[in-house]
């Protein structure tokens, strides 16, 4: 299901009119569709950050903001489907693959020159077409009652071998699905196919990050694959980094279970708010504007250079991690098949 929040004197003002004409025995459908001037973000990003950067754009520059949220995959398929009539103006993703699927298909804008001069470059896509907004680490959570981080595998791909079967979890989420298709870029297709079914055979499923963040922090597994935030989701919820047992491992190399994968922000080809869509992308690339929610209000990397986040994350000049395109990540059907194949899903 999909959720909005409208913002402005411009939804209030309908509001108000809703309520005239319905104390007059009349009825009517009111929305920011119908003012035609709320800009439209299909959200496939976590809720409350997706709230927080429509109400920051609100504020900073009074464009009311209408926000339709679900999953990234939802999202595309429905701008896909929508075609020239999709109400969107922008999309906003947590995973790079999403956008290159849009992209692949023509229904991005290219986005000036000059924002994408803003962020770290290492993650701007070759096409141009979307913005790397903020970045999230594959990691692993491990749980030093059970294992040393020093004896932790240096490699994903070592996961398949007889000494790890039964000690880690993994869940396949929409970044394991980025996983998935960075190794068929660069390892193929049999190679990867071989590796996924090494991963069903030696690990357990938790189907959700959570519950792989939650099962090494009650030492169900020594380990688990996951993206950095959820650990430093609990570690506030609980007070602090020192009041979990747990700990996050940043394997620090070239190696995919290092991969940095960047959220994206693009504008619609069909949009009639292109200008609108164009500040807003600005906006989030700017230190000041949607930087600053991004350190603030999650626990995702900041990607403008010199915005520190809130949450006590490394650096990301102190981290070693692959440099890749991220406008490579598009053959998700492919990533999908592989993983029916493989039993995972």
């Amino acid at each position: 299901m999909s959720l909005q929040w409208k913002r402005g004197r411009t939804a209030r003002l309908l509001a108000a009119t809703a309520v005239a004409v319905t104390a007059l025995g009349l009825t009517v459908g009111c929305s920011a569709d119908d003012s035609g001037d709320a800009l439209t973000i299909y959200s496939g990003q976590h809720e409350d950050l997706a709230k927080a950067l429509a109400d920051g754009f609100e504020k900073a520059t009074g464009t009311p903001v209408e926000v339709r949220a679900g999953k990234d995959a939802e999202m595309v398929g429905q701008i896909v489907e929508e075609g020239d009539r999709s109400k969107a103006d922008v999309i906003i993703t947590e995973e790079p693959a999403p956008m290159g699927t849009l992209d692949a298909k023509g229904l991005l804008e290219t986005v000036d020159p000059a924002v994408l001069k803003v962020p770290d470059q290492r993650f701007v896509p070759s096409t141009g077409h979307w913005l790397p907004f903020a970045a999230r680490s594959r990691v692993m959570f491990f749980n030093p009652d059970e294992i040393a981080e020093d004896a932790l595998p240096s490699s994903i791909l070592d996961l398949t071998r007889p000494e790890w079967k039964g000690r880690f979890a993994y869940a396949p989420s929409g970044a394991f699905k980025s996983t998935t298709t960075y190794l068929l870029n660069t390892i193929g297709k049999q190679k990867t196919l071989a590796w996924l079914k090494g991963i069903k055979a030696n690990g357990v499923n938790e189907q959700k990050n959570g519950k792989v963040r939650d099962s090494v922090e009650a030492g169900r597994h020594a380990f688990g694959l996951s993206n950095h935030y959820y650990w430093y989701i609990l570690a506030k919820q609980k007070g602090g980094e020192k009041a979990l047992t747990s700990r996050v491992h940043y394997l620090n190399n070239t190696d995919a279970g290092s991969l940095m994968l960047a959220s994206g922000a693009g504008v619609l080809t069909s949009s009639s708010k292109k200008k609108e869509g164009a500040e807003f992308l600005s906006w989030l690339a700017s230190a000041d504007g949607g930087q600053k929610i991004v350190a603030t209000q999650s626990p995702q990397f900041p990607l403008t250079p010199g915005v520190t986040s809130a949450y006590g994350l490394p650096a990301l000049d102190s981290l070693t991690f692959p440099e890749f395109d991220q406008a490579s990540l598009k053959n998700v059907d492919e990533a999908n098949d592989l993983l029916k194949q493989s039993g995972i899903v």
